[in-house]
């Protein structure tokens, strides 16, 4: 008779276990990241970006920020509402430094941290592989914002402060310091700062609700300090009325903007939502006697912000698989469970299918960034460099070397950018930053792209001498054609016939 084979030690078995556990981590994290970079990694796309070069140049040039619309001859002294100094230094100096291709760099890295602050917040890397399929979709989630805009500092300002956050909560009480400098890069970088208040608010609620005397003092200090701060701008006191300039624009360009749109209007967005929204309140509702009312707060501010617009998806994705992974693993510490055990066959079952999903959507960012991309003018384009078409520079080009005489009539903001960008000095009628404009006139500005009697009052209010338009889509060549006539006199112009017959 042969032995009986002797059963493995569990210190072997406990091996085993680790080596295949940092196996799963190493493999999973580095699927999200290399699909975080292919999605990242973008041409310099001419979304407000001509703007914001064009602010630091000018900043450069005269020793100071710009606190009005010194760009625009119809409104030249209205308040710059919205403030982005630090994104503004940071990329002109990149720009400066390495061209176009920095700038395509910087997007790269710049959301990759973002992403690895999330993470960072959520727990232990380990930890967090066991969620990677949820992970992704918040990848998903977070890239429909992964352009060059200062969004990516209100990410990067985001993130700092939950991480701070959770250091302090942890023992490390000197963490603290760094939420009001996050809250001065944040107020320096985009128009969300609020959400910086919101946080620290949320905060100092938590330690209230848990009696924490030293808690209370310390997070109320950091607070005070960061509302101080918001001071601390080229726009000074004024900053303060952002928010109600960044509410009214969200209320009248609602339907033109993308970014404002409302979340269910947007089947890909909607569903992007759910898949990581709906897990994270399952796990909060099974966690509830566990649950931390600092994550649920800061769940329920990125839920406000993604019902009110679809930009919110980018903080909704990311905070909520965060915060699930907090509560689950905060619960599991408790001894509690989430579902009922499930046997080997099945745990493996699920093991692999979710490991093939991360992989599948990793190799399609991979696939459809740098291997075959669907390219279009002015799209997203993958690699370095300036995007190919929506920076106007053959127009521009055109526009400098034979300069029209008198103001220029654009209503296209886009071209507005470009020509501030390409041309500086020469004033534009309006550009993509509308905050820096009033309400009465935006709203003309609205009624004008399709009402002649308001195009014409915009004409005769400002009397601009030429027009730059584009006039590649039919609707927007009709336009050109009736401004032309509404400028010339023609009688048709009002009445709805085309008087050049195109």
């Amino acid at each position: 008779m042969s032995a009986p084979a002797m059963a493995e030690p569990p210190a072997a078995v406990a091996a085993r276990d680790d080596r295949s556990g940092a196996a799963l981590a190493w493999t999973v994290w580095t699927l999200i990241f290399v699909a975080a970079a292919a999605l990242a990694l973008l041409r310099a796309m001419a979304v407000n970006l001509p703007w914001h070069l064009a602010t630091a140049r000018l900043a450069q040039q005269t020793g100071h920020w710009p606190v009005v619309n010194t760009f625009s001859y119809t409104f030249p002294d209205y308040p710059i509402y919205q403030q982005y100094p630090a994104f503004q230094a940071v990329m002109w100096a990149v720009f400066r430094a390495a061209g176009w291709s920095g700038l395509s760099a910087a997007t790269a890295i710049g959301w990759l941290a973002a992403l690895a602050l999330m993470v960072r917040w959520a727990g232990p890397l380990r930890a967090g592989a066991r969620f990677h399929v949820l992970w992704m979709l918040a990848l998903w989630a977070l890239q429909r914002r992964m352009l060059l805009r200062p969004d990516m500092f209100t990410m990067l300002a985001f993130g700092i402060e939950l991480c701070a956050y959770d250091a302090f909560a942890r023992g490390k009480t000197r963490a603290l310091v760094l939420v009001p400098l996050a809250h001065l890069l944040w107020v320096n970088s985009h128009g969300l700062w609020p959400l910086s208040l919101a946080v620290q608010g949320i905060a100092f609620a938590d330690a209230l609700a848990r009696r924490d005397r030293r808690a209370i003092r310390l997070t109320a200090a950091v607070l005070a300090a960061s509302a101080a701060l918001t001071f601390a701008t080229p726009l000074g006191p004024l900053l303060w009325l952002a928010p109600f300039r960044t509410a009214q624009s969200l209320t009248l360009f609602r339907a033109e903007v993308d970014e404002f749109h409302r979340v269910w209007t947007l089947p890909h967005e909607l569903a992007l939502t759910l898949a990581t929204g709906v897990p994270a309140a399952f796990v909060f509702w099974r966690t509830r006697r566990t649950t931390s009312a600092f994550d649920v707060g800061v769940w329920l501010l990125s839920l406000v912000m993604v019902l009110s617009a679809v930009r919110g998806l980018m903080f909704f994705g990311v905070v909520s698989v965060a915060v699930l992974q907090r509560a689950v693993l905060r619960a599991h510490a408790a001894g509690g469970r989430l579902l009922p055990p499930l046997g080997a066959l099945p745990r493996r079952f699920l093991g692999v299918f979710g490991l093939a999903f991360t992989a599948l959507a990793a190799g399609g960012a991979v696939y459809y960034r740098w291997v075959n991309p669907p390219l279009g003018l002015g799209g997203t384009q993958p690699g370095f460099g300036r995007a190919v078409g929506g920076w106007a520079e053959a127009a521009t080009d055109f526009i400098r070397a034979a300069p029209p005489p008198g103001r220029m009539l654009n209503l296209n903001a886009g071209l507005g950018d470009a020509v501030i960008f390409w041309l500086p000095g020469l004033p534009v009628f309006v550009d993509s930053r509308l905050e820096t404009y009033p309400a009465d006139f935006m709203r003309a500005l609205l009624a004008a792209q399709a009402d002649d009697r308001a195009l014409a009052a915009l004409i005769d209010r400002f009397g601009p001498q030429w027009l730059f338009a584009t006039h590649a889509r039919p609707n927007m060549r009709a336009r050109v054609v009736q401004t032309m006539a509404i400028k010339s006199g023609d009688p048709y112009s009002l009445t709805g016939r085309d008087p050049l017959g195109v």
